[in-house]
């Protein structure tokens, strides 16, 4: 029902027949009392289903540690199980919050340097056993600066990489570029997966839209949602032979002094 109910949000947002002024601004103010729908809900979705989940998680933890469960390989595989998707639902959760609480980042801003953070995320991937088979191809300038919350900054690199991930399986290859120009910085991530569908390229970053079957269409709106804090602007586009890039475009401070 909720799908639903933000899949017919899209369709509305994509309504390009507008005739008058006064029907731009019924719009424009329809989108931000949707975005505010979006934020409550996921506060509130996201309070009520945490303290159970906790719960859950917890007492799976302490279960696992138990003589009668260690002695028992299925019992041990399906607590696993359980173990695994509370741990999916929490970091669904995460991503809720996220959505939901973005706003309150932008008064929590400091001089940021936007190649140590790319350097980080990139060094956070590689040190993980699961991510071995991808190739970073990074090409970074140096002393680029933005005035935004480092935090949020490496949460959307995060969420980008992992998008980048999931698109490509197996021979994964990845590409960050950061570039300058006299007013902005850009940070590039493209990969050599299955790119988008293009009749879905302009909903891609409406909640709860996915081109995935297991996708919570949750992760590209918070990406958007923390690029827009920090003053910029993200598009995304398929990229030629295959694959996808993202290009987010952020002020640039020319001095980090």
């Amino acid at each position: 029902m909720i799908r639903q109910l933000f899949n017919r949000i899209s369709r509305k947002k994509q309504d390009n027949n507008i005739d008058t002024n006064q029907e731009e601004v019924n719009v424009e103010r329809q989108t931000a009392n949707y975005d505010e729908i979006v934020g409550r809900m996921s506060a509130f979705f996201a309070h009520e289903i945490r303290n159970p989940l906790t719960s859950i998680i917890g007492f799976t933890q302490f279960l696992e540690q138990d003589e009668v469960v260690q002695a028992n390989p299925k019992i041990q595989h399906y607590l696993s199980i359980i173990k695994d998707e509370a741990l999916r639902m929490e970091a669904l959760i995460q991503e809720l919050l996220s959505l939901a609480t973005t706003d309150f980042q932008r008064d929590n801003v400091s001089i940021v340097d936007v190649k140590y953070i790319i350097e980080k995320t990139v060094i956070i991937f590689q040190m993980q056993p699961e991510y071995q088979n991808i190739y970073f191809n990074t090409s970074l300038l140096e002393e680029v600066y933005i005035k935004g919350n480092a935090d949020r900054l490496e949460q959307l690199l995060i969420n980008l990489i992992n998008n980048a991930i999931e698109a490509c399986g197996k021979d994964c290859s990845i590409d960050i570029f950061l570039e300058k120009d006299s007013e902005n910085v850009s940070i590039l991530i493209a990969d050599n997966g299955i790119g988008i569908p293009v009749d879905q390229i302009d909903q891609i970053f409406y909640p709860l839209f996915t081109t995935k079957d297991t996708g919570s269409g949750i992760g590209l709106p918070v990406c958007k949602a923390i690029v827009e804090t920090l003053g910029g602007t993200i598009t995304l586009q398929n990229r030629l032979p295959k694959g996808t890039e993202v290009r987010v475009e952020i002020p640039l401070i020319k001095h980090s002094s």
